[in-house]
């Protein structure tokens, strides 16, 4: 025990880094928030099934000194290639974690705490690509949106504001709605693909069943972000409430029908029959 625990301080020491990374930029960008919560609780609900349905052994098992491994040499490839540096930083984390988690718990709990750490990955290359993705985000909601108030006979015309920096608009008669980064749905979509991810794990899809509800929650929070900005077009105009307060509300009932509609999703793509079997599977290995 006291050599594993020796591992994990090591481990710790050596991804404080980009843990600490993670935390500050997740704590200061409020689109991620919901995301890290997310991160968080899958990994407290894994945890907890973990113990209450698993002993704790103690043991520097194949297995997990495999994984070890692995997680050392996606670190030591990160360090030598010019490109790719974070995804094979938070791969090796991922697989140093499951490690220490195999040292304590043993295959099985590797497989328990998969649903967190795909939530993790997912959640650390979402905390990378939020830059490069923030501008066509944004103007893809202003595009959209914009075409869909003019299906419905309402003038409105986008606009690129050439400030410092530049500001996409939507001009609605007796109104200017800038669509900002705030706008921009990527607090919806990351929570989307990580629900989805974390799901996609706690079900046990197949592969191909995994990746098609990724692909199916990224369209998803697309439009409920786009029918988000197009109702608060037509409702701030026309009527006295605060603006702070619509743009509150209406944002707050998309962001939870987006993630209705993908967890829903979750369960149509289950495989019903490979469920049962798999359920068996999952009761004779507590029994044992």
């Amino acid at each position: 025990m006291s050599l594993i625990l020796a591992i994990g301080v090591m481990l710790a020491l050596v991804y404080s880094p980009l843990l600490v990374w993670l935390g500050r930029t997740t704590v200061k960008t409020e689109q991620l928030n919901t995301g890290g919560v997310l991160v968080l609780f899958a990994i407290a609900i894994c945890l907890r099934d973990a113990l209450e349905t698993l002993r704790v052994k103690p043991n520097l098992n194949n297995y997990g000194l495999s994984l070890l491994f692995l997680g050392f040499a996606c670190l030591w490839l990160a360090g030598r290639s010019p490109r790719g540096v974070l995804p094979l930083v938070l791969l090796s984390f991922c697989l140093s974690f499951a490690a220490i988690i195999s040292f304590l718990f043993g295959e099985i709990g590797v497989r328990r705490f998969l649903p967190a750490l795909g939530g993790f990955l997912v959640f650390g290359l979402l905390v990378g690509l939020f830059p490069a993705l923030d501008w066509p985000l944004r103007e893809i909601a202003a595009r959209f949106s914009g075409g869909v108030l003019k299906w419905m006979h309402m003038p409105v015309q986008v606009e690129v504001w050439m400030h410092k920096p530049p500001e996409l608009v939507l001009q609605v008669p007796g109104r200017t709605f800038v669509v900002a980064t705030e706008c921009n749905g990527f607090g919806l979509l990351t929570s989307s693909l990580l629900l989805a991810t974390i799901l996609g794990f706690q079900y046990r899809l197949a592969w191909v069943r995994k990746l098609g509800l990724v692909a199916f929650a990224i369209p998803t929070a697309i439009a409920a972000n786009l029918l988000r900005i197009v109702t608060i077009c037509l409702i701030a105009p026309r009527t006295t409430i605060r603006y702070d307060v619509i743009h509150e509300g209406v944002g707050t009932i998309f962001y939870v029908i987006g993630l209705v509609v993908v967890w829903y999703a979750a369960g149509e793509f289950v495989d019903k029959k490979r469920q049962g079997i798999e359920d068996r599977g999952s009761r004779t290995e507590k029994s044992t």
